[in-house]
């Protein structure tokens, strides 16, 4: 994973050195602080010159870990700057009471989750490569409702990809300008289907162009972590990946 250790290049660019990349560039990269602390997250950023929209990627209850910096990597690579942000401060685990702790914590001071989710706006924004006016969140879990979050709070995404994330069919998305991409499982014992249709119901009284999918056979997780996760589902992410690119590339 050579291509993770290039912080000398990302910082050198980031002060404004002159480079022209040709292959893809990604590393550790800071993104904006929480007072004294550095906000550390994963960027990567696709090959050439030329401006192109970007994309925030928030998280499972897991973390900032491998599995988020792949498709942060597999994002550069369809041409999209890709930041994959950390809500906790450097920690990750694989053990579930871990993580319900860990999100805990950010569920109990969300305006310190909503501050790090605006400074990531703000980083990418300001990005020479990026053109600001063409953002979108995605998120998986955890992550999924947070990209939820930035769209009904409109913190300056025009898309928000939902990867089986929380909501609140009954919120008030008077506030909202993105266009929404929902991935749900049938047989998610988190996420009900009713939940998930009566959400659409109401997507479909907004203006815009919102899309929810609910994947037959396939519960929590099917599009996360292939390999060590015994939910994921490799037809069902392949498909879910296929419409988040066209989703994406039409919205954006």
């Amino acid at each position: 994973m050579a291509h993770r250790n290039l912080s000398i290049l990302v910082a050198a660019w980031f002060i404004g050195t002159a480079f022209h990349i040709s292959t893809l560039a990604a590393g550790e990269v800071v993104y904006g602080k929480a007072g004294s602390r550095d906000l550390k997250g994963y960027l990567a950023v696709p090959d050439g010159t030329q401006r192109a929209p970007a994309i925030i990627l928030i998280h499972e209850w897991w973390g900032l870990n491998d599995d988020i910096r792949s498709k942060a990597d597999q994002f550069a690579k369809e041409g999209y700057v890709a930041l994959a942000v950390d809500l906790y401060g450097g920690r990750s685990t694989t053990r579930p009471s871990e993580a319900r702790r860990l999100a805990g914590e950010v569920r109990q001071n969300m305006d310190k989750a909503f501050d790090n989710l605006k400074a990531a706006v703000a980083f990418l924004k300001a990005h020479p490569r990026v053109d600001s006016e063409r953002l979108a969140s995605i998120g998986w879990c955890f992550g999924g409702g947070w990209s939820y979050q930035m769209a009904k709070n409109n913190l300056g995404v025009k898309a928000s990809v939902i990867y089986y994330g929380f909501f609140n069919p009954r919120d008030d998305l008077s506030k909202m300008r993105a266009e929404i991409l929902g991935h749900f499982a049938e047989k998610d014992r988190a996420i009900r289907v009713d939940n998930v249709r009566e959400f659409q119901a109401k997507l479909k009284t907004l203006g815009g162009h919102h899309e929810i999918y609910i994947y037959p056979n396939t519960t929590h997780g099917f599009a996360s972590r292939p390999g060590e996760n015994p939910n994921y589902v490799e037809e069902a992410a392949k498909q879910a990946w296929e419409r988040t690119l066209a989703f994406l590339k039409k919205y954006l």
